[in-house]
């Protein structure tokens, strides 16, 4: 069973502390189902006024005035406080077995210190991967690829060859990274292969989602900035260059040679054509293909991509059209025009 004390709580935490510190959660739990020995957080009065009528044993709430019967803490950001609180409960499967019997590593590979990899694991020549880092079952590392420190690579992940993983990268079951970039050309009625000689590079802190693709690039290099994060399902293409703390959600894509600023969001199911650029803090809402390149700030939903604010206007219209139909047959019908 799970048991964390106040004062471990109260050591991770930065914030205001209102009650006792001798007492323990077992679990974190919905402010609706909570018990005495659960942990819940709010991000707001409605949810703080919710917690003061549960029977939770702890809460985190927001900065302001509560009187709230539990022992609780008030940090500026909740739902960050939360994340770190789970960082100390969830029960860590990964801990460092050392290089298994089971797994291939090639003579010329550099492994540092600390490093853990699953059976059936795939290290080809000339591997670098660095201090504590894991590797789980299946997954394939080709040559002269570069792997950080402390990273977390799940089963059945291909890396292939020439690629560069940062420190602190996570990638999901999987993943393949560095995949041929999608290249052909036409000559005398085939398509061609055009060599997929580039690289991809992963900076730090990026994580990669369960059955993403990123390609490598054609030349040069296919690259994700420095705390991006990329869900499940996630195509970007060859020589795509993506900036530092980009957001993208479960289905989006990137076409090749997109230039993409720092901190974008890319909603689920969105993406862009190739050979743009899209400014930083840019969000391409869901569904929303941005088809011209786009100043930093920008908004924009729909295909092809226009202004949010726009693009809502134009559907709360459409839904009007069968409405406005109706009254223009009545009108008809009494002009005797239909």
């Amino acid at each position: 069973m799970i048991k964390i004390s106040f004062s471990e709580i109260k050591a991770a935490l930065d914030g205001q502390w209102f009650g006792s510190l001798e007492g323990f959660v077992t679990s974190v739990s919905e402010i609706a189902t909570a018990s005495k020995d659960d942990l819940v957080y709010a991000t707001n009065e409605k949810y703080v006024d919710a917690v003061s009528k549960c029977k939770c044993g702890f809460a985190i709430v927001p900065i302001g005035e509560w009187d709230l019967d539990c022992t609780y803490i008030m940090v500026k950001n909740p739902y960050y406080a939360f994340a770190k609180i789970l960082e100390l409960i969830r029960d860590d499967k990964t801990s460092n077995e050392g290089v298994s019997p089971k797994a291939h590593v090639h003579a010329s590979a550099q492994i540092g210190a600390n490093v853990t990899l699953y059976p059936g694991v795939f290290v080809d020549e000339n591997v670098n991967i660095g201090d504590n880092t894991v590797v789980m079952a299946n997954t394939s590392i080709c040559r002269d690829s570069q792997i950080g420190s402390d990273c977390l690579i799940y089963s059945n992940v291909s890396i292939r060859e020439e690629t560069q993983v940062g420190n602190r990268v996570i990638i999901q079951c999987n993943a393949v990274i560095g995949s041929d970039g999608y290249g052909f050309v036409y000559n005398d009625g085939e398509h061609y292969k055009i060599p997929q000689i580039g690289c991809v590079i992963l900076e730090d802190d990026v994580e990669i989602g369960a059955n993403t693709c990123i390609d490598r690039a054609t030349f040069g290099e296919t690259r994700v900035g420095a705390g991006s994060k990329i869900d499940n399902l996630v195509q970007i293409a060859h020589n795509v260059e993506m900036g530092r703390g980009c957001l993208m959600a479960s289905q989006s894509g990137l076409a090749g040679s997109t230039k993409v600023g720092d901190f974008v969001t890319f909603g689920g199911q969105s993406g862009s054509v190739g050979h743009i650029n899209i400014g930083s803090k840019s969000i391409i809402f869901a569904r929303g293909v941005a088809t011209q390149p786009l100043k930093e700030g920008s908004k924009i939903s729909g295909f092809p991509g226009r202004p949010h604010k726009e693009e809502l206007r134009a559907l709360a219209s459409a839904r009007k059209i069968p409405g406005l139909l109706k009254s223009m047959k009545k009108i008809l019908k009494y002009l005797k025009l239909d």
